[in-house]
């Protein structure tokens, strides 16, 4: 048994050993010898050109084949070559140097890589010819606050310029009276109108319950910002560190701000409406200037011609004023006093809310404008027409005349 394991254990060392030289046999063939005359040194600081150059020696003489440089760069390579085969040398420049390397026959090329060159993003805002433009009609209507006990006005009914109303009949003041004359449709039992609002406006200008304080009117592109300003700039004086004088302005009055963008609502054009609503004025002080401002901003969606309105800036105006008998009331108060006998000082506090319209309309398209546009030379061209037209018809009932005197 034992020499048996013996003579097993000894072919299997020589069958081992003949697997070896076997392997050895075929590395042999598979890697190719290479002299010493095809293995390169370079040093860290050598030139990317003067390192091609180089390498261009052993190719020529090995492949016949020159290298191309056609890239830019002309920097050291930046790491050191010691006795490597000279196009794994080749190509380990290439690589850490950022760079192609392409074989063609009879040259090696290398260059720079192709830079993609991203598309510019298509601007959606962008002003075209065929960009739309939206007109913003604007009412800055000052309503005082008994208009309530008057008229009950339902600004959220605004349709196609009509707005629903209702009316005090008991009321000794003929507002309502006028009101429910002028309407386009009457409900008597509930005192439900409904009226033109221009009308309506008019009416309570009539009658002292509020006032028209500005018409705005603006065209703006689509997505532009459109900006409109009535009123004053204001402006404060202050010290910088250096002890200079700087002003600073600040604009106060009625200011209206619009951003208006078409959109496409199941193939019909509506418009998205920022807008940004400020009623402000400055009063000077003894320290500083105060400014009071109300101020209201928010979107909306309308179709063409549609009519918002945005309410809720309220305003309080107080004056003092001084009554009593004529100069006496004036006196100086150090005059025994007789300004206090014979006048007296009254406040008024009042209380208005601005209620501001707001109409939005797409404006015809540049080139349907321009289709409906003549020249002067056509205007021209159609006045002739009709001045021909009304002589040939004055002339043709001349004659007509003249026959009938001769008869």
């Amino acid at each position: 048994m034992k020499r048996f394991s013996l003579i097993l254990i000894f072919i299997l060392i020589i069958v081992n050993m003949m697997a070896q030289e076997q392997t050895d046999a075929d590395a042999s063939v598979k890697e190719p010898q290479i002299s010493a005359n095809e293995r390169i040194t370079l040093a860290r600081d050598a030139y990317l050109v003067t390192a091609l150059k180089t390498i261009e020696v052993i190719s020529r003489q090995y492949e016949e084949k020159s290298i191309i440089n056609t890239s830019s760069l002309n920097t050291p390579i930046g790491f050191p070559i010691r006795q490597l085969y000279w196009k794994d040398a080749l190509a380990l420049i290439v690589k850490l140097n950022d760079l192609v390397l392409e074989e063609r026959p009879g040259a090696y090329i290398v260059s720079d890589p192709e830079i993609e060159i991203p598309e510019e993003p298509v601007d959606e805002n962008a002003i075209t010819a065929d960009t739309k433009q939206i007109r913003i009609s604007s009412i800055f209507f000052k309503a005082d606050k008994t208009l309530s006990k008057e008229v009950g006005i339902d600004w959220s009914s605004l349709f196609m310029g009509n707005v629903n109303a209702s009316v005090n009949f008991n009321s000794a003041d003929k507002v309502s009276d006028d009101i429910f004359s002028a309407a386009t449709s009457r409900n008597i039992n509930a005192g439900n109108v409904n009226i033109q609002l221009d009308v309506l406006l008019r009416i309570l200008e009539q009658y002292q319950k509020g006032t028209i304080v500005a018409r705005p009117n603006i065209t703006v592109l689509s997505s532009k910002k459109g900006y409109i300003q009535v009123g004053q700039d204001f402006s404060v004086k202050t010290l910088d560190d250096a002890g200079n004088v700087t002003e600073e302005f600040f604009e106060t009055g009625i200011i209206l701000e619009v951003t208006p963008n078409i959109l496409d609502a199941n193939g019909q054009e509506a418009i998205y409406l920022v807008v940004k609503v400020e009623k402000s004025d400055a009063v000077p002080g003894d320290v500083s200037t105060l400014v009071n401002k109300s101020k209201s901003t928010t979107d909306v969606l309308l179709f063409d011609g549609e009519e918002t309105v945005i309410g809720g800036l309220y305003d309080t105006d107080r004056r003092t004023s001084r009554a009593g008998i004529p100069v006496l009331k004036d006196l100086p108060w150090w005059i025994f006093g007789l300004r206090y006998l014979f006048g007296y000082n009254s406040y008024d506090v009042s209380t208005s809310e601005m209620i501001v319209i707001l109409k939005a309309e797409i404006v015809e398209p540049l080139d349907e404008r321009l289709k409906k546009k003549t020249t002067i030379k056509e205007q021209v061209g159609e006045k002739k027409i009709e001045f021909e037209k009304a002589k040939s018809y004055f002339d043709i009932k001349t004659d007509i005349d003249l026959e009938e005197e001769e008869e």
